[in-house]
């Protein structure tokens, strides 16, 4: 009995963790999509595992982050944030097969702000001339 009851329970195990994730992901989405972006693009986990020497011991933790794409004025903008924290970041801007950061990795942005933060004259990562087009969506 108990051999048929530890891999139903880590099945379940199993599945819950990644209906979890999923639904972080889900809500970032949404989050993004309540800031008045409406076309995010599928949702991204890294995982980031970290480890501190305190003492004689050893302590180790891990860090997911969800990375969304959206396209905004003819720029692939991708916004950023840690899973089970609230709020987000500007994270990189996506262009010509690179992805470099963007400066300052403003915050909390809907979509108006990013809208005004890209024809101010403001620092802008490489790259961005060649894809901000002022009359596209």
């Amino acid at each position: 009995m108990k051999s048929r009851i530890v891999p139903a329970l880590l099945a379940l195990g199993c599945a819950a963790a990644l209906t979890a994730c999923g639904n972080n992901e889900d809500k970032f989405v949404s989050e993004l999509k309540a800031a008045g972006f409406g076309n995010p693009g599928e949702p991204s986990t890294e995982k980031e595992k970290k480890s501190k020497k305190i003492g004689k011991r050893t302590v180790k933790s891990s860090e997911k982050t969800i990375e969304v794409v959206v396209r905004v004025k003819g720029c692939d903008l991708e916004f950023a944030k840690i899973s089970g924290q609230s709020g987000y970041w500007l994270d990189e801007l996506h262009v010509n097969g690179q992805e470099p950061d963007w400066p300052g990795y403003p915050e909390n942005l809907n979509r108006d702000q990013v809208v005004k933060l890209l024809a101010d004259n403001s620092a802008k990562p490489d790259g961005f001339k060649s894809c901000y087009k002022p009359n596209e969506a």
